[in-house]
């Protein structure tokens, strides 16, 4: 699958409709699918927000092939040093950005970000997601629900947040 869409917030919806298509075309069990497209959505809105590139595309690649999944994003903007991002620590909760690269990470099992092309302008986020065929026995298992709080995010994610502290009314009724 190949995309080239307009640099726009409402695009990040046809990427993730187009994608989540792709992925249902190929049997991407859906646990492995929900990972991509989180991933991707993640790396357009980065795209998006941060490469400085006003009126540019970003194109989108994607490919299933013997159990794995390969999704590139390239944007042509002002480029992006990963050595300048912990990606590996947990994102402080009380701030409204900088999760994207830290979820990319923990959603995908290969995560490669990189110049876009030969004069250093653009990034391209190359992210590779493993899964288990649907007719193997492992892919029909059922996910277990993530119990952080949060069952709506992937389980690979959940397990590295920690709940909040109760607060106001809860916390009072919790100490009686």
């Amino acid at each position: 699958m190949r995309l080239r869409l307009p640099l726009r917030r409402a695009s990040a919806r046809t990427l993730r409709a187009s994608l989540a298509r792709h992925l249902a075309q190929n049997d991407v069990p859906r646990p492995a699918a929900d990972d991509v497209l989180l991933a991707a959505d993640e790396a357009y809105i980065n795209a998006f927000m941060h490469s400085g590139d006003i009126e540019g595309e970003v194109d989108v690649r994607a490919e299933v092939r013997a159990g794995r999944v390969l999704v590139e994003i390239s944007d042509g903007g002002c480029g992006f040093e990963l050595g300048s991002v912990d990606v590996w620590s947990r994102p402080d909760p009380f701030k409204t950005h900088g999760r994207g690269l830290f979820l990319i990470h923990h959603l995908m099992d290969d995560v490669k970000v990189r110049p876009g092309d030969a004069h250093g302008r653009g990034t391209c986020v190359r992210m590779v997601k493993d899964f288990q065929p649907r007719s193997s026995p492992a892919a029909r298992t059922p996910r277990s629900v993530a119990r952080s709080g949060a069952p709506w995010l992937p389980r690979s994610v959940a397990r590295h947040l920690t709940p909040c502290p109760p607060s106001g009314l809860a916390a009072t009724a919790a100490r009686v």
